[in-house]
């Protein structure tokens, strides 16, 4: 099976566009599924087209003005396009004003349902080819575990969606909704069938794995309340004794940390110059003005103390601090090692510049940029064809989110939930909770306490939206923004902001595309948006 892999694989690599191969191969045009569906090799390049189809620049992919997950806090309270707002993917959600036209909203709603179409083509047609059975079964069950994280990304945005697991034909194409409860509950099926058959060991990087399953299946339960199944799925995954934690945060989210113990799955890419490289880290030499941090994000990274910078000693302001044209540098020292890991601030360098950089085509407005994921030693060109892979889903996420769900489950020992905590803050280099918060800690102290912890560990991962959303906190992400945008607005060029607006509860879900509307005789747009 490994050299199947490594065949399909090549395939791409060498410029074989193997998801419009397989896509076509899967053209609505009456042809029977057995003449296309013959040997394994064709097997193998089905479900490389499931992976594929993560690559999307509106998932695991994109450039600035697109959004895949790694800029998808740019519509919440970590950041935002500060400087280039008004017309960048999502600015309407961020700001509030979005409806079902909006760009975004139809984007993502396409690139799942291509991947989640991509892997029912694979399931329902493998069955047809001559190959061994216990091999058959994994590649089906990675495909329906891609599948699973699809529906995941559909019902935390869409909320009810068709729920889709056969083949689309022309004669099925026009699929109603379906409750999100209901999706939920089939889903956690098909991924503890998943689990039960998928190997605990990759064969390459990149693939579907027990334990990827069983994140996911935690992250599902996590995201709907189930507490005692995402304890439990996130206790396998750390009983599986596989994952652990990189040692240097700050070189975590390098190519030369990709196949760490810490990545649990991760979408691949390879470059540059080999046609599989990523894009969602690009730059043109300098940071990016296009991604801004927020302030109010950068303040949440604590002091190297482990309090927050109101009562830490170690917390300092320049005499100038946020009055003429920018923050001091001094006001991000001795703090959380995690902070110039995600956020370039004043004082940091880019690359090789030996004087301390600021600034890219233009100042950020909130006078931080995004850097999490970004190379300053890689060259403009190559950061557009970067083979940087983007982590899903990781161990220290499995960690927080196991805390998180033992605390709302109740009856927890406090011992081993800050254990889960301990672990990622130390690898950090930021001191236990015990030595700063102490012991006997009531639920709402936790709680803020699990919240802040993910929110600086996962900051542009992909997860604060659907963090908020779950929380019910938008309303509160979005005061924060407003406030910064009019207590820094007399600061030049700087927190100029456009508005942000909170809606209600429509905030919380997103419209069905009205294309889809329109097209599709079986849909009907959701109450909160008629």
């Amino acid at each position: 099976m490994k050299n199947l892999y490594i065949y399909a694989v090549l395939l791409c690599l060498l410029g074989t566009n193997c998801s419009d191969k397989f896509l076509d191969r899967n053209s609505l045009t009456g042809i029977s599924n057995e003449t296309f569906w013959l040997t394994e090799e064709d097997a193998v390049m089905g479900l490389t087209s499931c992976y594929d189809g993560l690559q999307n620049n509106y998932l695991y992919n994109g450039g600035p003005w697109e959004k895949g997950f790694a800029m998808m806090d740019n519509l919440t309270d970590n950041g935002g396009h500060f400087n280039w707002d008004g017309w960048m993917a999502g600015y309407d959600i961020a700001n509030g004003i979005h409806t079902p036209t909006s760009s975004l909203i139809g984007n993502f709603w396409s690139a799942c349902y291509e991947v989640i179409n991509r892997c029912n083509t694979l399931i329902s047609r493998i069955d047809n080819i001559e190959m061994d059975a216990s091999k058959k079964e994994i590649m089906k069950a990675e495909a329906v575990t891609i599948r699973s994280l699809m529906y995941i990304n559909l019902t935390m945005t869409y909320n009810d969606v068709p729920f889709i697991r056969e083949e689309l034909t022309m004669e099925n194409a026009d699929q109603p909704k379906t409750e999100r409860a209901a999706i939920v509950g089939e889903v956690t099926q098909d991924l503890k069938t998943s689990i039960e058959v998928l190997p605990v060991t990759p064969e390459q990087r990149g693939q579907v794995t027990k334990g990827a399953a069983l994140a996911i299946l935690g992250r599902l339960a996590l995201y709907n309340e189930s507490w005692d199944e995402a304890v439990d799925a996130y206790k396998a995954v750390v009983d599986l004794g596989t994952y652990g934690l990189y040692t240097d945060y700050t070189r975590l989210f390098t190519q030369s940390a990709e196949n760490s113990n810490e990545i649990i799955f991760g979408v691949r890419f390879e470059g540059p110059g080999l046609k599989e490289g990523s894009s969602f880290a690009a730059h043109y030499d300098t940071p990016l003005e296009a991604e801004n941090g927020s302030l109010d994000l950068a303040n949440d990274f604590y002091c190297l103390d482990g309090k927050p910078i109101g009562e830490s000693a170690l917390y300092r302001e320049g005499p100038n601090d946020l009055k003429n044209d920018r923050p001091d540098p001094v006001r991000y020292e001795n703090r959380d090692p995690r902070l110039k890991a995600t956020l370039f601030v004043p004082g940091m360098k880019w690359g090789n510049n030996n004087a301390a950089f600021y600034g890219g085509a233009a100042p950020s407005r909130s006078t931080v940029y995004v850097f999490k994921y970004f190379n300053p030693l890689q060259s403009s060109n190559d950061s557009w064809d970067s083979g940087q892979d983007f982590y899903v889903i990781r161990y220290a996420e499995v960690l927080l989110s196991l805390a998180e769900a033992l605390l709302e489950k109740g009856g927890y020992s406090e011992s081993e939930l800050f254990s889960y905590i301990n672990q990622v803050r130390e690898r950090a280099g930021m001191p236990k909770v015990e030595d700063v918060e102490g012991a006997g800690l009531t639920t709402n102290e936790l709680r803020a306490m699990i919240r802040h912890e993910r929110r600086v560990e996962t900051a542009f991962e992909g997860l604060r939206l659907f963090d908020l959303y779950r929380w019910k906190e938008l309303k509160n992400a979005v005061d924060r923004i407003e406030a910064e945008r009019g207590l820094y607005s007399n600061i030049g060029t700087y927190f100029l902001y456009e508005k942000r607006n909170y809606r209600g509860e429509q905030e919380y879900i997103w419209p069905i595309p009205q294309a889809e509307v329109d097209a599709n005789k079986n849909m009907e747009q959701h109450n909160l948006w008629k």
